[in-house]
């Protein structure tokens, strides 16, 4: 009996938002999850908005505070367009240098992509390999945390938890590449020598390294096609010194520098659009950190730190939200983060506003979000209908969200936020049922 309630609720409750108001809808809305066996011990909470009427289509939980894991990138995100720029052409910061009559001393903005495998950019390595001038390193501008505030500590083997720095380089990960052969590249080729192998880690290839120091254990146990893993290094301002004297094929000191905003000038590489692109759509942490880092270098007369992104935004930029946000990081895998579905709608409405100026702006922001049926994390969501879901994606153990915005078929744009917390049953179940209220927001709405 309780299967057949909950199937007569599915076909209509979506299909009366169009001609009920919020409150009647939100109703039914609520007597669909409480008679959907899946949502018998979560936490759900959801918030629809209509663009074009500019009013709510369905509240429910929509003021709680929910653990929002990766949906925390938009923040980033917004932090990007409000700080760097929001114009297409915004190029990102990309180092800051003072220029002495024999010298060159350098020093990072939080910039990711300096030689990070996914981005083509040489406008660093260029600008580095042309200076006659005696290079060094400064980082007193550095004041922040290598990891951030409630990260599990047990992550720092893993790819998802890369270390936070002034100066990335090569992403701050290692890349291990084993073939059939039973053979195994390093790349960045520096750390090789500080890797040795250990048949006892398992099957396959597995690295392991230790947790405080840059020693790497590794095994290729039954290894008959081409694997990967990637894993952070433990970064200081003395290895990224020799790991730019090992790349430039010249000697980079590291000098405590003292850093000055009225002196340094500042280099720009790539569009900042290609960075977000890359963070949102597979859900790059160590992207999302860096943005808040490199945010922080253009805010602050001396500091770079998360903490300070944060607070400038809290203030400035996102203090007329109706629930009180608890934000923390930059790429959400802390669970000290705590949002309200309508502290999410309200802010992708604030991110629409800013880009979305135009069907160009529009084809622009919904082009960076992960897609349905298309790109991103997103893409094997949807598979039935064309892309109509364009949005951020959000996942920690237990905890799945999704928020961003769905075009109808009927061509209604609508903002959504759907979160669920504390559910013991496996994530792709939770996934199954957003995937089916969003979908019938499509068809019926």
């Amino acid at each position: 009996m309780k299967k057949i309630i909950y199937f007569f609720l599915f076909t209509t409750v979506f299909c009366a938002c169009k001609s009920t108001s919020y409150v009647n809808s939100t109703k039914k809305f609520a007597k669909y999850i409480q008679a959907n066996p899946q949502y018998e011990k979560t936490l759900a909470g959801i918030c629809v908005y209509d663009m074009d009427k500019q009013q709510y289509v369905v509240l429910y939980n929509h003021n709680k505070n929910f653990t929002p894991a990766s949906t925390t990138k938009l923040f980033s995100f917004y932090a990007g367009l409000q700080v760097l720029g929001k114009e297409a052409t915004t190029r990102i910061p990309a180092l800051q240098y003072i220029v002495r009559p024999d010298s060159l001393i350098i020093f990072g903005t939080g910039n990711p992509t300096f030689l990070h495998p996914d981005f083509g950019d040489n406008t660093v390595i260029d600008f580095l390999k042309s200076r006659q001038e005696k290079l060094y390193f400064s980082d007193t501008n550095w004041k922040d945390q290598h990891f951030g505030l409630g990260w599990s500590w047990d992550d720092y083997n893993d790819y998802y938890a890369t270390e936070k720095s002034v100066f990335p380089i090569y992403g701050n990960y290692v890349n291990f590449v084993a073939n059939s052969a039973k053979q195994i590249s390093v790349i960045p080729s520096f750390f090789k020598a500080n890797l040795k192998e250990d048949t006892k880690l398992g099957d396959g290839l597995w690295v392991q390294r230790k947790l405080r120091s840059n020693e790497f254990a590794y095994t290729l146990q039954k290894v008959n096609q081409l694997q990967n893993q990637e894993v952070p290094f433990v970064t200081s301002p003395e290895l990224t010194a020799k790991m730019l004297s090992d790349t430039l094929k010249r000697e980079v000191k590291w000098l405590a520098y003292p850093y000055s905003k009225s002196e340094v000038k500042t280099l720009k590489s790539m569009e900042a659009d290609s960075l977000y692109r890359r963070m949102l759509q597979p859900s790059d942490n160590f992207l999302a950190e860096q943005i808040l880092l490199m945010c922080s270098s253009q805010i602050s007369e001396n500091q770079i730190n998360t903490d300070i992104t944060i607070d400038f935004m809290l203030k400035n930029h996102l203090n007329t939200l109706t629930d009180e946000p608890r934000w923390v990081d930059g790429s959400g895998l802390s669970r000290m983060n705590l949002f309200s579905p309508r502290t999410q709608v309200e802010l992708l409405l604030k991110i629409y506003k800013e880009i979305a100026t135009d069907k160009v702006g529009e084809a622009r922001l919904f082009g960076m979000m992960a897609i349905g049926n298309q790109a991103g994390t997103l893409r094997n969501l949807f598979k039935n209908y064309p892309p109509f879901v364009f949005a951020k994606t959000g996942s920690l153990s237990n905890n799945a969200c999704l928020s961003g915005y769905l075009v109808t078929k009927s061509g209604k744009r609508l903002c959504f936020a759907l979160m669920n917390n504390h559910y013991l049953q496996p994530t792709t179940t939770i996934r199954a049922e957003m995937e089916k209220i969003l979908t019938a927001f499509y068809l019926s709405y």
